[in-house]
């Protein structure tokens, strides 16, 4: 919804076009704002069919009366949109995907690594820009990570429980097919079954697969669901080479006892956040949001994230 408060409380009105996938609750959470007073006009409110989602889309940006777009999604559709705002030059604010490494150092908490690294790689089952999609791992610490993050993924994620529920079942063929490709290409499985079936074609469990390549489909494309990679290191330079190693800059996690490790690689990770000891999906209002590289740009939150939505006008008065 931030997609539209910000420019909202800017002074703007604003057009949610939501997702098909989830129309009743786009209705739902504008009908609150609705029902607390706010004008009719203000929040408006598009909801489609799947197949009218492309030419609804470039209805929209093409239309004079619309001044800036903001789009949350994947980075292949965020370049589509930025190719036909350009044609009109609007500018855009782009939140799109994210492969998050999150670097485990020897001298880590690892309970607390491993906690956070479960919670990071497979809340909503994986489905969050932000979630972790590589974890890097320091060889001396290796053997004793896997043992306690394969007990945090347990004790968090009940696996007697129902399996988590993906948004499409093509969402679900395609983290099958990544790994299943990883697999082939000699990864070892460390947790979960790659091909499990479950109750629904839309249901799947988290997968951790270790031993990743940079030959391997999953080492560079986001899965977008519950599975993660596991790849081991030694250096501070590989595993930064490896960090940065991507097309997406979104955010990024590293674990570590030393103060001075961690600052110095927050400031070489290319990503719009990184997080100190702590999971890869953080997202409050009092820090700005936002990514590099494909992962977009511009932020949200925060007066940076208001200042998206004003225009700079100069007024001078000679008297």
């Amino acid at each position: 919804m931030r997609s539209v408060l910000f420019p909202i409380a800017a002074g703007n009105t604003a057009i949610l076009k939501g997702s098909e996938m989830c129309p009743r609750t786009m209705w739902g959470l504008c009908s609150v704002f609705h029902e607390a007073g706010l004008p009719a006009g203000v929040l408006n409110l598009l909801v489609h069919e799947p197949a009218n989602a492309a030419a609804i889309t470039q209805r929209l940006i093409a239309d004079p009366n619309i001044k800036k777009i903001n789009f949350t999604g994947s980075t292949g559709v965020g370049r589509i949109i930025g190719r036909l705002a350009a044609e009109s030059l609007k500018p855009v604010l782009l939140e799109l995907g994210g492969k998050a490494p999150a670097i485990v150092w020897e001298d880590a908490d690892l309970d607390n690594a491993a906690v956070q690294v479960a919670l990071g790689a497979f809340l909503n089952a994986g489905q969050i820009c932000m979630s972790t999609e590589r974890i890097l791992v320091h060889k001396a610490v290796r053997a004793e990570f896997e043992k306690k993050l394969v007990g945090a993924i347990d004790h968090i994620f009940d696996p007697t429980a129902d399996a988590p529920v993906l948004i499409t079942s093509a969402a679900v063929a395609k983290n099958r097919a990544l790994l299943a490709d990883a697999l082939a290409k000699g990864a070892s499985l460390l947790y979960g079954d790659a091909a499990a079936a479950e109750s629904t074609n839309t249901r799947m469990r988290p997968v951790v697969i270790a031993g990743v390549k940079e030959d391997m489909d999953i080492y560079r494309t986001e899965s977008f669901g519950p599975s993660v990679s596991l790849i081991e290191i030694e250096t501070e330079e590989e595993a930064l080479r490896i960090a940065n190693d991507t097309e997406y800059g979104l955010t990024s996690a590293v674990f570590t006892e030393d103060l001075r490790r961690g600052l110095r690689f927050a400031k070489e990770i290319e990503s719009g956040a990184v997080h100190i000891n702590s999971m890869t999906v953080h997202d409050e209002s009092a820090l700005p949001h936002g990514g590099a590289k494909a992962s977009g740009h511009g932020r949200f939150n925060t007066g940076t994230g208001l200042g998206e939505w004003v225009r700079t006008k100069t007024v001078t008065y000679k008297y």
